[in-house]
């Protein structure tokens, strides 16, 4: 989930706030390995998880909905549709669980009415586990390396502002680097 809401929120690209979320987070290989199968593989499938998600709720814009909220329920949606070997009740229990410990108390209901009408649409609505697939059996998606694109701006300017506050930037003066969101800019 921090690896998604820095992506969304603090626009960092997906390959380094993966790579940071990982490397901070210490888990052993296969977590770290499903961890970033489902971060890649929502982000790859971000437009129709989106459009899926947003049929669901109604009166309600979909993009206003709490950044942790919203990024729960990509998730999911991307576990009910694209990976065969986690059972529909595990997908759904765990994202409640993360929406309660990291949201607001009444996000946990809200998190399981929408998937719980995901699941009806999903290819785990008949789920039968044992026509699963063992756990393990899917690749990882790999991600294309970004394109890193450098930009020079002026020490003290508004653009150098904004690139310490918002992005995931370097800035450096001179020979010296200066890490993001510092008073040094």
């Amino acid at each position: 989930m921090r690896a998604l809401y820095e992506i969304e929120l603090g626009h960092a690209e997906v390959a380094d706030a993966l790579r940071i979320t990982l490397e901070e987070a210490k888990l052993a290989p296969d977590i770290a390995a499903y961890a970033e199968r489902l971060i890649v593989g929502s982000r790859k499938c971000l437009p129709d998880l989106d459009r899926a998600l947003a049929s669901l709720i109604h009166d309600y814009d979909f993009m206003r909905i709490a950044a942790v909220d919203r990024n729960v329920l990509r998730v999911a949606a991307y576990e009910l549709f694209e990976v065969p070997e986690i059972p529909p009740a595990v997908t759904i229990d765990e994202a409640i669980e993360i929406a309660k410990r990291y949201s607001t108390a009444e996000s946990g209901k809200f998190v399981n009415g929408v998937l719980g009408q995901l699941l009806k649409q999903s290819p785990k609505a008949t789920w039968d586990p044992a026509l699963a697939p063992p756990e393990g059996d899917e690749p990882i998606i790999e991600d294309p390396e970004p394109e890193i694109e450098e930009i020079v701006v002026q020490e003290g300017s508004k653009e150098a502002d904004f690139a310490a506050k918002y992005g995931t930037w370097k800035l450096r003066s001179g020979e010296r680097e200066i890490p993001p969101n510092t008073e040094n800019i």
